[in-house]
């Protein structure tokens, strides 16, 4: 099964949408996914264990960018394509089944509004996938002591 993910361009908004993405995870099971997004959040969803590739879409004159992400997926047949930006490329595509964010109320919080995107009763929880290489860098700057609570904006 081959899943399309195209999500922001903002980390914020990328954090946001990666709750979608583990909920699509568990939902199909032995899918493969490629994730499209822009440069600055395309480190979080590097280490996605079921991640056949990664797409990093840069800003380009005349929607080039677009353009460059049709042309790398036009030649797969999705199954799922998820588009969380709202773009005319999910219609582009041969697609099973497509989701399309086109929930524009600023108003609203994100998190809601995505997990409505695949009609979800309960929104999808942010999340992060972790490597061995983060644990071990976690470790070597955390000190040692009692658990340590990390918040960051």
């Amino acid at each position: 099964m081959n899943i399309l993910f195209i999500t922001y361009n903002r980390l914020g908004d990328a954090v946001l949408s990666s709750g979608l993405l583990e909920h699509l995870r568990h939902r199909h099971p032995h899918a493969r996914f490629t994730v499209a997004c822009g440069p600055v959040p395309a480190q979080l969803f590097e280490p996605l264990p079921e991640l056949a590739r990664l797409i990093v879409l840069n800003k380009a004159p005349r929607l080039g960018h677009w353009r460059k992400l049709w042309r790398a997926t036009v030649g797969t047949r999705w199954d799922v394509v998820v588009d969380l930006r709202g773009s005319a490329i999910a219609w582009c595509l041969r697609a099973g089944k497509r989701y399309i964010d086109t929930d524009r109320n600023k108003d609203r919080h994100r998190v809601p509004v995505l997990g409505q995107v695949l009609g979800l009763d309960e929104p999808p929880a942010p999340t992060v996938w972790p490597t061995a290489g983060h644990r071990e860098e976690a470790m070597r700057l955390l000190p040692d002591g009692p658990p340590v609570l990390v918040l960051a904006p």
